[in-house]
C-alpha cells in the first residue's frame, strides 16, 4: 500500500512539474511577443524634378576644308579651325506642390593649366587658373509655382582661350595641358506648403572643352534627369502590449508556484515515506512489545527523558518490564514511543 501511495505522489509530482514547464514556456512566449519594433515609416511629403540639357554648336575659321561653317554636336573638332563655341542651357525645376520659390544662377568660365613635365609632384601640377563669369548672377523670386525654367546661351571665342594657353608654353617652354569648363551653376531655396524642411538644391551644369590640343570635343558632365524626395521619417521604435505581457507574466508566476509547490510536496513526501520506512522497521520486528494507543499520554506532571534511539528504549523495557506504548502525534510525518514508570516518562521520538 505504501510502495503504491509512494508511486502516486511522484507521478503527482512529475506532472505537476511538466504542467508547470509547459506554462512557464507559454508565458515567455507572450512575453517575448509583447515587445515589438515598429519599422521606419516615410511619409511622403514633396518631390521635384530636375531636367538639365546643354545643346551647342561650333563656329569655324574660314578654311578650305568645311564648305559649312559651323558644325552640329557630338564630333571632335581641330582646335586650329575652331572660332567660336555656342551654348545653349536648358534648366528646369519642376516639383509636385506650389510654394515660395527662389532661385539665382550664373554661368562662369574656369581656365585650368597643368603641367605635364615628370618631374612635378603629382599632387602640384595646377601652374595658372583663371575665373571668369559669362552672365552675370540672376535672382528670380516666384511666390507661388510649384516650377520654372532657366534658358541661356554664351557664346565662347575659343580661339582666344585656346591661343592664350598655347602662348604661355611657347613663351615660358612649359609643357602644359589645359582645360575650359563652362559651368552654369543653379542655387534653389524653396518653401513649400505643408513641408517644414526648405527645399536648397545647388545643381552645376558643367561643359569641358580641352585646350593646346590639335583636336578636341565638347563633354558634358552632369545628370540630365534626376529626381529628388522629401519625406517624413517616423524612425523605427519599440512597442509594448500591455495586455500580452500581464498574462505572460502572470501565466511565468503561476509556473514558479506551481513548481515550488512541487518541490515542497516533493521534500515533505520524501520525510514522510523515511518516517513510514522506519516506523514499519519497528513495528515489524518489535510489534509484540509495542503498544499502539489512540490518545496521547499525559506528561506534564511526568519527568520526561528523551532517549537517544528505539534500541536504548527496548533496554529499559526489558529493565522495567513496562509496555512501550506509541501513539502517532502527527500523521504519516511523527510519532513517539513512550514507557511510563511511576514518575518517570522515557521517550523516544520517529519523525
Amino acid at each position: 500500500m505504501e510502495k503504491d501511495k509512494y508511486k502516486a505522489r511522484v507521478k503527482s509530482v512529475i506532472r505537476n512539474i511538466c504542467i508547470s514547464t509547459v506554462i512557464l514556456f507559454l508565458g515567455i512566449i507572450f512575453i517575448v511577443k509583447s515587445f515589438s519594433i515598429e519599422k521606419e515609416v516615410k511619409n511622403f511629403l514633396y518631390s521635384y524634378n530636375l531636367f538639365q540639357s546643354v545643346n551647342y554648336t561650333v563656329d569655324l575659321k574660314d578654311n578650305e576644308y568645311f564648305k559649312n561653317n559651323t558644325l552640329g554636336m557630338n564630333m571632335s573638332y581641330i582646335s586650329e579651325l575652331v572660332d567660336k563655341v555656342n551654348l545653349d542651357f536648358s534648366y528646369k525645376f519642376n516639383g509636385t506642390k506650389d510654394g515660395k520659390i527662389k532661385y539665382n544662377y550664373q554661368i562662369v568660365a574656369y581656365t585650368k593649366v597643368n603641367s605635364t613635365s615628370i618631374t612635378e609632384d603629382e599632387n602640384n601640377k595646377l601652374i595658372w587658373q583663371n575665373t571668369e563669369v559669362l552672365l552675370e548672377p540672376k535672382t528670380i523670386e516666384l511666390e507661388k509655382s510649384s516650377s520654372y525654367d532657366i534658358n541661356e546661351k554664351v557664346q565662347i571665342d575659343f580661339a582666344s582661350y585656346n591661343e592664350k594657353i598655347q602662348n604661355l608654353s611657347k613663351t615660358y617652354r612649359i609643357p602644359v595641358e589645359a582645360s575650359l569648363e563652362v559651368k552654369l551653376i543653379v542655387k534653389t531655396d524653396a518653401d513649400i506648403e505643408n513641408v517644414e524642411q526648405v527645399i536648397n538644391e545647388y545643381s552645376v551644369m558643367n561643359v569641358k572643352m580641352n585646350l593646346n590640343e590639335t583636336v578636341f570635343s565638347v563633354n558634358k558632365d552632369f545628370k540630365q534627369n534626376d529626381q529628388k524626395t522629401i519625406s517624413d521619417v517616423k524612425p523605427a521604435s519599440k512597442k509594448i502590449n500591455k495586455v500580452q505581457f500581464i498574462i505572460g507574466v502572470i501565466e511565468v508566476v503561476i509556473a514558479l508556484l506551481i513548481m515550488l509547490d512541487s518541490i515542497r510536496k516533493s521534500i515533505k513526501f520524501s520525510a514522510k515515506s523515511d518516517y513510514a520506512i522506519a516506523l514499519n522497521r519497528i513495528l515489524k520486528n518489535y510489534g509484540d512489545v509495542v503498544a499502539e494507543i489512540v490518545s496521547p499520554i499525559e506528561v506534564d506532571n511526568l519527568n520526561v527523558i528523551e532517549v537517544k534511539n528505539f534500541d536504548q528504549l527496548l533496554d529499559i523495557e526489558e529493565e522495567i518490564r513496562m509496555p512501550i506504548l506509541f501513539f502517532e502525534t502527527i500523521p504519516d510525518e511523527q510519532g513517539e514511543f513512550i514507557i511510563v514508570c511511576d514518575n518517570i516518562a522515557y521517550r523516544y521520538v520517529i519523525g
